[in-house]
């Protein structure tokens, strides 16, 4: 079978004004992967702050599943540096500052297409002096719901559905509810996780 090569754009936002994105060439099958990074000026995703409960805990991403009290879930991924999610549970009410997912592109794919997981890391600065890491995704997804007025899409992939604010340069009338995409977007990443007024340790 003949090799497919794609090419792969993540995009990690920093905390100042100068973004970076950063494109990351892959090959599938048995060829070797290289990357090659441009920088370019981008938009910085909202920082939200809420109380919430934890639904789920992924230790092994360390990722963590709340939902807010409007009964909305968000996947936050958390650096060790902030906080453990090995010492949280579901059920635990938390208090979470964290910056909101940022959808850079979504481009159709065929609905055969295999499901990606790629991730690109960038560290800032965060407060107390710790540094967050925060992640570019690339992902096959579904498109599940559309918010033209708030320019949000809730998108359904492998192992999350995560709604993510949309770049302010991505037109929204290429894709459709039902879509299958290739969506490249930053992860929603904690930037303080609090439970009883303290830091998860």
């Amino acid at each position: 079978m003949q090799l497919i090569s794609r090419l792969i754009r993540i995009l990690s936002v920093t905390a100042t004004a100068g973004s970076a994105l950063m494109v990351l060439s892959t090959a599938q099958a048995n060829t070797q992967a290289a990357a090659d990074v441009a920088a370019q000026a981008e938009p910085q995703a909202h920082t939200l702050d809420m109380k919430a409960t934890v639904v789920k805990v992924h230790a092994d991403t360390s990722s963590v599943e709340v939902k807010g009290p409007k009964g909305r879930v968000v996947v936050i991924e958390v650096d060790p540096a902030v906080a453990d999610v090995k010492k949280l549970k579901a059920g635990d009410e938390v208090h979470v500052s964290y910056r909101g997912a940022l959808l850079i592109s979504a481009d159709p794919v065929d609905p055969k297409a295999a499901e990606s997981r790629v991730i690109a890391d960038e560290t800032s600065p965060a407060s107390g002096g710790v540094v967050v890491k925060k992640h570019g995704v690339q992902v096959v997804a579904v498109v599940q719901k559309i918010d033209a007025a708030a320019r949000e899409v809730t998108l359904a992939g492998p192992k999350h559905t995560v709604t993510v604010q949309v770049a302010p340069d991505m037109p929204l009338d290429k894709i459709k509810v039902g879509d299958r995409v290739t969506a490249t977007y930053v992860a929603a990443t904690a930037m303080n996780v609090t439970r009883d007024g303290h830091v998860v340790k």
